[in-house]
Order: structure tokens, then C-alpha cells, then sequence
């Protein structure tokens, strides 16, 4: 059973870092970006190797002969 991208990545976003880069984008994005705003790519970034990852390992199982 494969596990969903989110668990498997092992990636917590707290809501401390969501708030400031969502009311920064809010603002329209004036002024400087949050420090949050990096760890929020970063965590996008590896969520999604995460998924593509599982969705190639669940291709190629799939591809794979059952075992008798």
C-alpha cells in the first residue's frame, strides 16, 4: 500500500509559517517576503519529488507480475 506524498515526505507545515506568506499575498505581495516563504517552497518541493516518486513506484508495481 503505498502512502500518500504528504506522509511519506514527512513535511510539517505549521500554521505559524502559513500566516505570514498568506497575509503577505493578501497585501498583494508589497514589501519583502516572509522567512517563511522559503521553507513553504521548500516543503512544495519535496511533497511533490514525494509524489512523483510514489507514482512512479506505483507504476511500476503495477507492471510487475502478481506473486502466485
Amino acid at each position: 500500500m503505498a502512502k500518500s506524498s504528504l506522509v511519506s515526505g514527512g513535511v510539517t507545515l505549521g500554521v505559524t509559517e502559513l500566516v505570514p506568506a498568506v497575509e503577505w499575498a493578501i497585501s498583494g505581495f508589497r514589501g519583502p517576503a516572509p522567512a517563511s516563504v522559503a521553507s513553504l517552497i521548500a516543503t512544495a518541493l519535496v511533497t511533490g519529488l514525494h509524489a512523483a516518486y510514489n507514482a512512479y513506484a506505483a507504476r511500476t508495481a503495477a507492471k510487475q507480475p502478481a506473486p502466485q
